[in-house]
């Protein structure tokens, strides 16, 4: 059974009331059966718009938008992921979590990998500890990230751990141990080992950094395993969670080395990647932490340039507020800890931070002439995957355009040309807006709200007859492939419940907006459900018609065959007709 398992978390849910966590941190008082108001946690207010269902087991803020159930509030105010809420809430409430009622193979890994930090702390003194305090490291700094050494003879561990009763074959799938020709040995030897940690502060690897210059890779990697996919995990994350859920910014270094110096330095909200530069799971793990400014501080050679490239081009990076951060003379930021103003100067290089849109010009700019045609066509090719965006509202776009105006003395309408022209040899036709079943802004919003209204309704009626009457929606609306509707029916096609289809929705974005719904309905169901449905169900139809017509109007005004523009207004009468005909269902 998975760890999440739909069974445990209903369990908790059943034996812990929702008002009963969230009163441990918001007075609340009775505002009607079975609901709950106060003032709101997240944002601050005078007059409450914060309330707590029981019956729905949701929390919502109309103020700020905040909801979920009691696992999505537990993250949020105490700045947890969902793992680490369900163990708590498991530990307080009783219910025993299948990972930690066997001892499968994830468990042995765990306790593999525990006793290689234990016998490599206990080989510091000596080499390794001259080492980092060489560096400049603290005895704090050490001990916060436990840090360790690695012998140089070939089976030290090994012995270890074999006189621990643990097999050189579960030791190599922990990656401590490596094999050659049906022969173990110890991976890491004459190395300062750095253990890498999941998010619930397990142990999961080790990077382990050489001692002698003649040893490589200077740094060496335990492989990827069960427990430990680099990419989805950034290091230094569990020390770091508090600062940077506090200061809602996060630092990004390269190297494991740069995350503990800025550490000791003052700069608790450091973190670094596993890889050559953030990863869209590992962007994840800062916008959990709420994070909304994200300094990149890669190094300031060509690769670490590319590194913050691709950083700044993932889709979730664009909801941060990004700066690229560099130091004077290419320093990492861990040779500042050896400096005695090291502090002062990673403060200086903060508040000297390019914004993204400077960085961008700066990076595509470098070594143009950009006194020439060909120059400036340079950059705006460099420039143009980012000027290219769905969003009419893009403040990146539209600083860009502001920077290529006074750098390159271009007017508006030659960028706007420029990039038009450029776009639409490079876009594939499947991209274009009506390709995606996209529509104007407007309609987007309006089958929203009507989506919402319908699922809400589908909220009302009881857990027995909820897959049956999600079942009857959908029979009578055909929700076309991308909507809110149609990816909720898959959801519930999977054998989800009610509370689980929240999550879901939390996770993919429209949880706010379906927090708002939920709470806004009434608990019971309506005395005439099915008529109610069918009239919120034929408002739902006429805008997947409006939509439709949309897309055929668009494919009118492209037609030149005569055929064709016959079909297309054919189908148009039909459209309209349809149209008239849900119109006449819900004004009766």
């Amino acid at each position: 059974m998975d760890f999440d398992s739909a069974q445990a978390v209903e369990q908790i849910r059943s034996r812990l009331p929702i008002a009963e966590l969230v009163g441990r941190y918001v007075a609340l008082k009775p505002a009607g059966k079975g609901r709950y108001k106060g003032l709101c946690p997240f944002h601050q207010e005078k007059t409450p718009s914060f309330q707590v269902d029981e019956a729905k087991g949701l929390f919502y803020c109309f103020g700020c938008k905040a909801g979920g159930d009691l696992f999505a509030f537990l993250q949020k105010i105490e700045g947890l992921e969902f793992r680490e809420a369900l163990l708590r809430l498991a530990r307080e409430t009783g219910v025993e979590l299948p990972e930690f009622g066997s001892q499968g193979k994830k468990r042995e890994l765990y306790e593999v990998l525990n006793l290689a930090q234990d016998y490599f702390r206990s080989h510091l003194p000596g080499a390794g500890l001259e080492y980092l305090k060489g560096r400049g490291l603290s005895e704090e700094s050490i001990e916060k990230f436990g840090l360790g050494y690695a012998p140089a003879g070939w089976d030290g561990l090994l012995r270890y751990l074999q006189n621990k009763g643990v097999s050189p074959e579960e030791a190599s799938r922990a990656g401590v141990l490596a094999e050659r020709d049906g022969r173990f040995f110890d991976r890491f030897r004459n190395r300062v080992t750095f253990p890498i940690l999941d998010s619930l502060g397990r142990i999961v690897a080790f990077t382990a950094r050489a001692l002698a210059p003649e040893d490589t890779p200077k740094y060496l990697n335990s492989p990827e395993t069960g427990l430990f996919k680099k990419s989805l995990l950034l290091y230094g994350y569990p020390q770091a969670r508090q600062a940077i859920r506090e200061k809602a910014r996060a630092i990004v270094v390269e190297g494991l080395f740069d995350a503990i110096a800025l550490h000791q330095l003052g700069f608790a909200e450091t973190v670094a990647v596993l890889g050559s530069s953030l990863s869209s799971e590992q962007a994840h793990l800062l916008k959990r932490l709420e994070v909304r400014e994200l300094y990149l501080s890669f190094d300031a050679d060509e690769a670490g340039r590319k590194a913050t490239l691709q950083s700044l081009d993932l889709e979730i990076v664009k909801g941060f507020l990004v700066h690229s951060v560099g130091l004077e003379s290419g320093k990492d930021p861990g040779d500042l800890l050896l400096l005695p103003d090291g502090a002062q100067r990673y403060t200086l290089a903060l508040q000297n931070a390019l914004p993204e849109v400077e960085f961008r010009f700066q990076v595509a700019a470098r070594g143009v002439n950009l006194q020439t045609p060909q120059g400036k066509q340079q950059v705006l090719d460099a420039l143009l995957p980012r000027l290219v965006s769905p969003d009419p509202l893009d403040k990146v776009v539209s600083a860009l355009k502001q920077v290529l105006m006074s750098r390159l003395n271009l007017e508006p309408r030659a960028i706007d040309d420029y990039i038009r022209s450029r776009a639409s040899r490079r876009a594939p036709a499947s991209h274009s807006p009506s390709a995606l079943g996209l529509s104007r802004p407007d309609l987007s919003e309006k089958r929203l709200l009507r989506e919402l209204d319908v699922i809400s309704l589908l909220y009302s009626v009881p857990d027995a007859e909820f897959v049956s009457w999600c079942q009857y929606v959908e029979d009578h609306t055909w929700p076309p492939e991308g909507s809110l509707l149609s990816d909720f029916m898959a959801v519930v096609k999977n054998g989800q419940n009610k509370a689980r289809v929240i999550r879901h929705f939390q996770e993919r974005g429209e949880g706010d907006r379906l927090f708002d719904a939920l709470m806004k309905r009434p608990e019971e169901a309506p005395q005439d459900l099915e008529r109610t449905l069918q009239t919120s169900m034929a408002r739902l139809r006429e805008v997947y018609y409006e939509m439709r017509l949309d897309k055929l109007k668009a494919q009118l005004r492209a037609a030149s065959d005569l055929e064709e523009i016959r079909a297309l207004t054919k189908d148009i009468q039909e459209v309209l007709q349809a149209i008239e005909a849900e119109r006449r269902v819900y004004r009766t």
